[in-house]
């Protein structure tokens, strides 16, 4: 399913419905996982475009998606699992797009929280903090560092620095490796929990970096 599709998330829907009447099951659970990185920057060297593309998967998908399926939810008295970041907690220069994007889901999943709590159905909020995935990969991010700083004016270059750009990258590949934990099995515990415990907490904070913020 493309999230950023309305005619994706439609047809999905469509198939979930065909399966939910042909096996005669219920929705119990719908878990809001896509995300993107996007470019990471000081803001002077983004542009709106920037933001939309990250907000586009991170948070209009996620609302999309759980506009659709909302329903099925609401009739089951099921569970709506939405995964928000540690950047709502620790809201770091050059990560615009991201930390908005993800501190606009925790905004959402706390109206939803209260929208449907009459109806039975709990929202719950998947916390991460820095786990190596896809999103984490050097060389690409070290790309990606190029691309936004050559694309800049060169002014706006002079003024951070000729240096400025092989600084950032070379933080990155010192300190990222450092903080990225390899073993994410407990975050694929804690959906786990989100989705059949009884009594699921509203909140799973997860990784040593959350615990200290």
């Amino acid at each position: 399913m493309d999230v950023t599709d309305d005619e994706s998330v439609r047809k999905s829907r469509e198939i979930v419905d065909t399966v939910l009447r042909e096996k005669n099951l219920v929705f119990h659970a719908l878990i809001n996982n896509a995300g993107v990185r996007g470019n990471i920057f000081y803001d002077d060297f983004l542009t709106v475009e920037d933001y939309k593309d990250v907000w586009e998967v991170n948070t209009y998908g996620v609302i999309r998606v759980t506009q659709m399926f909302r329903d099925l939810i609401k009739k089951s008295r099921g569970r709506i699992v939405m995964c928000s970041s540690a950047s709502i907690l620790f809201i770091s220069p050059s990560h615009g797009p991201y930390a908005s994007s993800k501190c606009a889901v925790h905004a959402y999943t706390t109206v939803l929280r209260h929208e449907l709590q009459p109806y039975g159905v709990d929202v719950i909020e998947i916390l991460p903090g820095s786990f190596k995935t896809g999103m984490s990969n050097l060389d690409s991010m070290q790309k990606m560092l190029d691309t936004v700083w050559y694309r800049a004016s060169q002014k706006l270059r002079d003024e951070y620095g000729h240096n400025y750009n092989e600084k950032a990258k070379k933080f990155i590949k010192e300190f990222g490796p450092k903080m990225w934990v390899k073993d994410f099995t407990c975050v694929t515990n804690s959906y786990y929990e989100a989705i059949v415990a009884r009594r699921p907490k509203l909140l799973y904070q997860i990784g040593w970096d959350v615990l200290l913020m």
